[in-house]
């Protein structure tokens, strides 16, 4: 692909993420001028306070981790609609996203365990689905996939439980209001 049509697709990305982030913002306003909005969040597993970096991230995540789930062979509507909403989210705040449309575009570079947020994810997904397939990083030879415990490195037990007391301040302030 040469330079030129690369811009072409990055602009058009660019173009495309506004007109969806205007879009999700009417919406949501229409939503809460009806005086619906805090019920339809709830709906969704959302509150309030995740309205703004819904609409910052709305521009491409579903369609990076679609293209992720269908190159891995993972089936979407084998997915808990948790974990599914989970990934999502981690996929919109990503601050690896350039390294994720390359991988994506010519699967060249590092293996998206490197980069990826949702890696540990993709696995268990993987483990379930297609235990013949799920990298040997991931699966120790022989195991059953559903006896398999997650054990974070440091780095991902500190960036979970950090996460964690992101969610219950949140939780707290939604609450307060």
């Amino acid at each position: 692909m040469t330079t030129l049509q690369e811009l072409q697709q990055t602009i058009s990305r660019f173009v495309k993420g506004g007109r969806k982030r205007r879009q999700l913002k009417r919406e949501l306003a229409q939503l809460a001028a009806m005086g619906e909005l805090d019920a339809v969040l709830a709906d969704v597993g959302l509150v309030r306070s995740q309205v703004q970096p819904l609409i910052a991230g709305s521009a491409d995540p579903n369609e990076r981790l679609d293209k992720m789930l269908d190159r891995l062979g993972i089936d979407v509507a084998r997915l808990p609609v948790e974990s599914l909403r989970d990934m999502a989210w981690a996929c919109m705040n990503c601050r690896t996203k350039r390294h994720c449309r390359q991988w994506l575009s010519d699967n060249k570079g590092p293996d998206f365990h490197s980069f990826c947020p949702n890696a540990a994810e993709f696995d268990n997904a993987l483990w379930r689905q297609h235990p013949e397939l799920a990298s040997s990083r991931a699966s120790p030879a022989g195991c059953d996939p559903r006896e398999l415990t997650f054990y974070p490195r440091t780095d991902e037990l500190r960036r979970m439980q950090a996460d964690a007391r992101r969610r219950e301040v949140r939780v707290l302030l939604d609450s307060a209001m």
